[in-house]
């Protein structure tokens, strides 16, 4: 989710945005406009946040750029996602509304006035990104799928890798600084770039604050965010990262990396292990209903209630799964999905996994795959199963690829579209 929107759901934007007395066009994208008053308005947003963290505040300047950057890129997916036919439904907006309320303790009509009493924000203007935000998810989701392909072979390469094993061990927090290189990048092109990177990682060693120079030199699209990657295995990052992770203490900072996206700079900003090699397995079977351009979303909450009804009323959940559940592979099994670790299913799906007592069917809930019912047959725990240890390795080995082509279809993307940035008095 977006860094001004985290803001606001953390309860931490309590300034009003500077105004924009005079309005005007900065930034023509494609068929859209980036207006003065957006860029400024996030730029707000993004000083709050690093100042509530208490982290330098890159220049004028410099965030104006970073900040344009990421609005464009914003645009360009928006702009496709609305040419691919990608539509967010009343229904999922208020079901995600719904979900970012109880993550915040709130009911939605206490969200929902605590935003509306928030100086520069409002309920809909929030409900509104949170559209937006689904929306590209959704492209990239279309997009980057067909861009990502694991074979059984590359599975099997790599769990006999050092970085299988690694994968199913210990984990590592880590942040980047990237300085990009163009398509086809030219000799020169290269060596300012090798030469900006090294200048980056000579001013870490003698101490610099990696989130500030994060913001204010790195192009890649975590930059505001201080470059956090999040938790990765090692077999997460690309090959090129992988040997050189588990060697580093917590703190330390890796050289310029070159990769066809540009130079990275690594940062490990701290590591766990895993807990011995036992994973907490539950047996369930479940009942899909999916909305449909012919079966509205409170149409499928009635249809899966039906189901629900009849099932508190002793009807076989097997023999309803059979005859009802819209997912094919569980469906002719009864809907089972036999042993299930968590992480394997969307985060929805292992809540109420995770909750349900063994002998009891949850009440129907929301995924974004559509209504379920769960009934959970068993519970256990079980020395890491092949197909487990194969479902950790396509995780990993998809988190990988997934992140090396966001970051190449981000650049072509940019290069293929018409971009005119006004000069900025």
């Amino acid at each position: 989710m977006r860094l001004w929107l985290l803001m606001i759901l953390l309860g931490m934007l309590t300034v009003a945005k500077a105004s924009t007395p005079l309005d005007g066009i900065a930034v023509v994208v494609d068929d859209d406009v980036i207006l003065n008053s957006e860029i400024q308005d996030r730029m707000n947003d993004v000083i709050f946040h690093m100042q509530q963290n208490n982290t330098p505040v890159p220049t004028e300047d410099v965030l104006r750029e970073q900040v344009t950057n990421q609005l464009i890129l914003d645009s360009l997916q928006l702009q496709m996602a609305k040419r691919a036919g990608i539509k967010i439904d009343d229904d999922t907006l208020n079901h995600a509304m719904t979900d970012l309320a109880t993550q915040n303790h709130l009911s939605l009509d206490a969200f929902r006035d605590k935003l509306n009493h928030t100086p520069g924000t409002s309920y809909d203007s929030v409900r509104e990104e949170v559209g937006h935000e689904i929306m590209i998810e959704r492209l990239r989701n279309h997009e980057l799928s067909s861009r990502v392909r694991i074979t059984d072979q590359d599975v099997s390469a790599f769990l006999a890798s050092p970085e299988g094993k690694a994968a199913l061990a210990t984990e590592y927090h880590l942040a980047q600084i990237l300085v990009s290189l163009p398509d086809k990048a030219s000799p020169e092109q290269i060596d300012a770039a090798k030469t900006h990177a090294n200048e980056i990682f000579e001013k870490l060693k003698a101490g610099g604050n990696f989130a500030q120079i994060s913001a204010a030199d790195s192009q890649a699209e975590n930059a505001l965010d201080g470059g956090d990657l999040g938790w990765r295995s090692e077999a997460q990052l690309p090959t090129l990262f992988a040997s050189s992770i588990p060697g580093l203490k917590v703190g330390d900072v890796l050289p310029p990396i070159r990769t066809d996206t540009g130079f990275h700079i690594i940062k490990l900003l701290d590591k766990r292990s895993a807990d011995n090699h036992f994973v907490h397995q539950i047996a369930c079977e479940h009942i899909l209903i999916k909305p449909s351009e012919v079966l509205s979303d409170a149409e499928a909450h009635e249809k899966i209630m039906r189901i629900y009804d009849r099932l508190l009323k002793g009807a076989d959940f097997s023999q309803q799964a059979q005859l009802y559940s819209e997912d094919p592979g569980s469906a002719r099994n009864g809907g089972s999905l036999g042993w299930v670790t968590h992480g394997e299913m969307v985060p929805e799906f292992d809540k109420v996994m995770d909750e349900t007592p063994v002998g009891k069917i949850s009440p129907p809930f929301r995924s974004k795959f559509g209504w379920h019912i769960l009934n959970v047959t068993g519970v256990r725990d079980e020395a890491m199963s092949t197909q487990y240890q194969e479902n950790v390795a396509r995780r990993a080995l998809y988190q990988r690829q997934y992140d090396d082509e966001l970051q190449s279809w981000l650049r072509e993307i940019k290069a293929e579209a018409y971009i005119d940035i006004k000069h900025h008095d």
